[in-house]
């Protein structure tokens, strides 16, 4: 088992990610830190756990290039048929290589997941978990359609392209299957949806054995402060109509109904998330041009607005009709 651990400016918290891995039942693996140019002390962290463990190995990008690019190049340097992506602020429970890598080989995936522990980290507290629908007993498999369909943004009750799978590595070798370089957000559900539709089969187990940091805690609602991702909405769905054009997509109408809702959801999503950093700072002027700018910001705020006045008791026709003034006026001024 090779598990690639891409990291920058994380000498905060790598040291539990690595503890996590040397805290597994199965012994037989490799760590590959891959330092994507940190200015911190990281490199020198991970030169100490080395010395320490000899199944601890250090790779050095000599600028940042992004988390796909350092994914890439720790799986290059591979030498396991299995190989596990380990974000830097991020853990696995003890039994988590094992148990999922038994799972691969007996249904023969290509990929294998496992359901997550969301956890908050401001708060320090584990806050559920990512699939609420699933047995912890469950094994099932994904289809293409399945993973597509639980991979609309801000729509699916939550994102299988979050999931942090075991990949085989030469089904990835034979399929020339690579995170996209300078995809530096969504790159887990752009490359599982190549490796589906390139005939691979994804196993998934409804165990959480994988604790996954939120961006912004559930309890706390504050951000983490070792998440790296900085959100690329538009590079998201570029990626996503890319996929248009794969041959196993082409003339499939699901499959491309599918990809478009995903597209489009995430378009919407970019517009909420705009949104609510406008109502946060208190921003009128920039939510006035914001609205002018985009339609579907002022279409969200105008469904925020009409959720509240619903929950007034006071709430009247006239308000009714003060919301629909104020929609029309949005739609018209775009």
């Amino acid at each position: 088992m090779s598990v690639i651990i891409p990291a920058f400016n994380v000498a905060g918290c790598l040291n539990r990610a690595i503890d996590s891995v040397l805290a597994q039942t199965m012994a037989d693996f490799e760590i590959i830190v891959v330092d994507d140019a940190s200015s911190d002390t990281t490199a020198d962290l991970v030169r100490r756990r080395a010395a320490e463990d000899s199944r601890i190995r250090l790779l050095q990008n000599p600028v940042n290039a992004g988390p796909s690019v350092a994914r890439n190049r720790g799986i290059a340097a591979a030498r396991s048929e299995w190989v596990a992506i380990l974000d830097a602020d991020d853990a696995y429970e003890p039994g988590r290589l094992a148990a999922l890598c038994a799972v691969g080989e007996a249904r023969q995936a290509a990929l294998v997941a496992d359901n997550l522990v969301l956890y908050d980290a401001a708060a320090g507290l584990r806050t559920g978990v990512g699939l609420e629908d699933r047995s912890e007993d469950a094994v099932e498999t994904v289809s293409v359609e399945d993973f597509l369909r639980n991979c609309i943004t801000g729509r699916s009750p939550f994102d299988l392209g979050q999931l942090k799978g075991l990949m085989r590595r030469d089904f990835l070798r034979e399929h020339a299957l690579r995170y996209v370089d300078d995809l530096r957000h969504g790159e887990d559900f752009d490359l599982y949806a190549r490796l589906l539709l390139a005939g691979g089969r994804f196993v998934l187990v409804g165990k959480p054995y994988y604790l996954f940091t939120q961006r912004v805690g559930t309890v706390s609602a504050k951000p983490s402060e070792f998440s790296r991702t900085i959100a690329n909405y538009d590079g998201m769905r570029n990626a996503t109509l890319a996929l248009l054009s794969h041959p196993a997509v082409r003339g499939n109408a699901v499959r491309e109904n599918l990809l478009r809702d995903r597209a489009d959801a995430i378009r919407w999503h970019k517009s909420g998330t705009i949104l609510r950093g406008l109502l946060q700072s208190r921003d009128v002027p920039g939510l006035l041009r914001a609205c002018v700018m985009d339609w579907r910001i002022g279409a969200v705020l105008v469904r925020k607005l009409a959720r509240r006045l619903h929950r007034t008791p006071f709430a009247s026709s006239m308000q009714s009709t003060l919301i629909a003034a104020v929609a029309v006026r949005l739609l018209d001024s775009t």
